[in-house]
């Protein structure tokens, strides 16, 4: 990402005392707020409950994928753990380094099909379980992780059920028209806003639980356990490689 990385400009804007949030747009016009700082660089007590619970499970080497900010890389750090975090926004990489993070670089989360075996946890909050933008691509990497994955490595997948009114930018019109077109009802095509600047137009994907174990049976992933309770709150399912 270079000029036209707006939700990195805000990142680094934000750890550097910004406060103005970014702007979503969907791929139809539609536009909303989004969370702005206080969600990106929340302190623990102001994350979502899932992940303050799914972070007393995290053990071991860490990686962070999609660290953004850095905003859970450095709790985990500050609690002992050896975390890295990558994240493919340069501007992003600058914002978690200037937060406090010691280990962070840019890199695709592509990396994990190579280097998952050095890693016990895989952090994937803030709803980054949607980065895979389709079900058939997170059926594709989730299998492709497990190959190499030792056993008893844990996946963190946060995400929100879309039919509920919580997904950021998500409604049933715009779920009801990706079920026409044949779609996953949580596909979206959006871009960030942030001053002047433009993002690229991302594919993301939100998922019920009940899609998430659909996506990860067979993978070579077991849903062990998930983590909150509130049907319109974003929830972490913790992946086993058993």
């Amino acid at each position: 990402m270079g000029s036209d990385d707006a939700f990195g400009a805000a990142l680094l804007d934000w750890v550097t005392g910004g406060s103005t949030s970014e702007v979503i747009e969907r791929d139809d016009g539609y536009v909303e707020d989004g969370a702005g700082p206080d969600a990106y660089i929340a302190p623990l007590a102001g994350w979502p409950d899932a992940e303050r619970e799914a972070v007393l499970h995290v053990r071991g080497r860490v990686l962070d994928a999609g660290c953004g900010a850095g905003r859970v890389a450095l709790v985990l750090q500050q609690r002992g753990l050896e975390v890295v975090g990558i994240d493919e926004s340069r501007l992003a990489v600058r914002a978690a380094r200037h937060f406090g993070v010691r280990q962070v670089r840019c890199a695709s989360i592509t990396v994990l099909a190579r280097e998952i075996a050095s890693f016990d946890s895989v952090i994937l909050f803030g709803n980054n379980f949607g980065i895979f933008g389709t079900p058939e691509r997170a059926r594709r990497s989730l299998t492709a992780w497990a190959r190499r994955a030792a056993p008893g490595t844990k996946i963190f997948a946060e995400s929100t059920n879309a039919y509920t009114g919580g997904a950021p930018i998500i409604d049933r019109g715009y779920y009801r028209a990706n079920q026409r077109r044949g779609l996953a009802p949580g596909t979206t095509r959006m871009r960030f806003r942030y001053g002047e600047l433009v993002g690229p137009w991302l594919n993301w994907l939100f998922v019920s639980q009940g899609e998430m174990r659909q996506i990860v049976r067979g993978t070579g992933w077991t849903v062990a356990e998930v983590l909150g309770a509130g049907p319109s709150e974003p929830y972490v399912a913790i992946l086993e490689r058993r």
